[in-house]
C-alpha cells in the first residue's frame, strides 16, 4: 500500500479520535444547579402538593439517576448519605401517588423501582449528565451546616443553592415558587429561611423591591458552583 495512502488513512483516524474526545467533553445541557432547579419544578408539577421533603428528596435521586426504560437502584449507602433512611414513609408516598412502583420495596440493600412518570424517563440529558446533578444534590446535602437538619430546611436549602446569581449579583426567585418546589406553606417558608441564616448556610435574605421576590446570599457560594465530576455516591455511608 502506497505510502500517501497510510498516511491518509492515519490521519483521518486521529481527526475522528479528536473528535470523539471532544464530544465527550462537550457539556451536554445546563449546569448541574440549572439541571437540580428544573427537576426540582417539574417534580413540584407532577407530586402531589403535600409530598414530603423527604419523598421529594429521593423522587429527585430517582429522576435524576433513571434508565431511559424507568428502572432505578438506589442503593442504602446513597439514602443514607440523603439522611433520609429515617423516613421510610417517602418511598410509600411516591407509591402510594403513582410516580414509582417496585415489586420488593426497600431492602437493606437500597431500594430497586419502575418511574411510571413518562416524561421523567423521556429527559434529553445523558444518563452521565443526570447522574453529575444527582450527585451535586449530595454534595450540598452532606454540607457540615445542613446535614444534621431535617429533611424541609435540607431541601429548600438545596432549592435556593440550585438557583444562579441574577443581574444583582444574588439569586433570587418568588416566594410562592420556592414554597412549591419544596411543598412548604408560605408561611413556614420564612422561617426555615432564618434557620439557614442561623446555621450559617445562607449569610443573608431579604424580600426585593416587589414583596414576593426574595433575594439571599450563600455563606459559601464557591464550595456549590462549577461542576462536581466524582460519581461517588454509591458510595457514600
Amino acid at each position: 500500500m502506497p505510502d500517501t495512502v497510510l498516511s491518509t488513512a492515519s490521519s483521518a483516524k486521529s481527526v475522528k479520535q479528536i473528535r470523539q474526545r471532544q464530544r465527550r467533553r462537550a457539556p451536554h445541557g445546563p449546569s448541574e444547579q440549572v439541571r437540580v432547579r428544573e427537576m426540582l419544578s417539574y417534580l413540584a408539577a407532577a407530586l402531589p402538593a403535600r409530598t414530603s421533603a423527604a419523598a421529594r428528596l429521593l423522587a429527585l435521586q430517582c429522576a435524576l439517576r433513571s434508565t431511559t426504560t424507568g428502572k432505578v437502584n438506589i442503593p442504602a449507602g446513597l439514602i443514607r448519605g440523603m439522611r433520609i433512611a429515617s423516613e421510610p414513609s417517602a418511598f410509600t408516598e411516591l407509591e402510594a401517588a403513582g410516580w414509582l412502583h417496585s415489586p420488593s420495596g426497600p431492602t437493606h440493600t437500597g431500594i430497586s423501582v419502575e418511574l411510571l412518570d413518562t416524561a421523567v424517563r423521556m429527559q434529553a440529558p445523558t444518563r452521565t449528565d443526570r447522574a453529575r446533578a444527582a450527585n451535586w444534590i449530595l454534595r450540598v446535602c452532606q454540607m457540615d451546616e445542613i446535614r444534621q437538619l431535617g429533611a424541609s430546611p435540607r431541601l429548600l436549602a438545596l432549592a435556593l443553592a440550585a438557583h444562579l446569581p441574577d443581574e444583582t449579583g444574588m439569586p433570587a426567585a418568588e416566594q410562592e415558587v420556592l414554597a412549591r418546589m419544596c411543598g412548604l406553606p408560605l408561611q413556614k417558608l420564612t422561617s426555615l429561611l432564618d434557620v439557614l441564616v442561623a446555621m450559617r448556610f445562607l449569610r443573608s435574605w431579604a424580600h426585593g423591591a416587589v414583596p414576593e421576590d426574595l433575594h439571599w446570599e450563600l455563606t459559601r457560594r464557591t464550595h456549590l458552583t462549577g461542576s462536581f465530576s466524582g460519581l461517588e455516591s454509591d458510595r457514600v455511608t
